[in-house]
């Protein structure tokens, strides 16, 4: 494997789709899974959110706060004290995080939940909101005028 692939992403740790054409291509999947085992790993929800807040810079009350969960719930996947959150708590924390439709994927997949989906009408919507950078409250606004869920299920509470 050139070294140009081994250091796309963090060192020796390779992304996604360079990793994704280099299984398809491989012959042996001893060889495969030994040279690339840096880059295979199956990150706990609590670790992805604890490096995504490492990597962001944000403090983990901040990202809870903008996510508009509460508190002491939200940090318990923090903390490895809950790992399966709803979706919708998932897709609150991406908006908590300031997270891209990329980023927002990965963390839906870690958790188990399932990614975003440019069909469905709710998640193209979310899909748009994540792409450019909007807020939760954003967002929720153009969920309702499309006659939508809100990611906040507490919105007319607020309004």
């Amino acid at each position: 494997m050139d070294s140009y692939i081994r250091n796309i992403f963090n060192g020796d740790m390779i992304k996604t789709g360079p990793l994704k054409e280099s299984l398809k291509e491989t012959k042996d999947i001893n060889s495969f899974l030994k040279e690339n085992t840096t880059s295979i790993t199956d990150p706990t929800l609590s670790e992805h959110l604890n490096r995504l807040l490492s990597q962001k810079g944000l403090k983990r009350k901040v990202v809870i706060e903008s996510a508009h969960l509460d508190i002491n719930y939200a940090s318990q996947f923090f903390n490895k004290q809950k790992s399966n959150p709803s979706r919708e708590h998932v897709l609150s924390l991406a908006f908590g995080f300031g997270l891209n439709n990329e980023e927002a994927d990965r963390l839906l997949k870690i958790a188990g939940v399932g990614a975003l989906y440019s069909k469905n009408k709710r998640d193209a919507v979310i899909i748009y909101a994540l792409e450019n950078g909007m807020s939760i409250d954003q967002t929720d606004d153009i969920l309702i005028d499309h006659n939508l869920e809100p990611l906040d299920k507490d919105i007319n509470n607020k309004r």
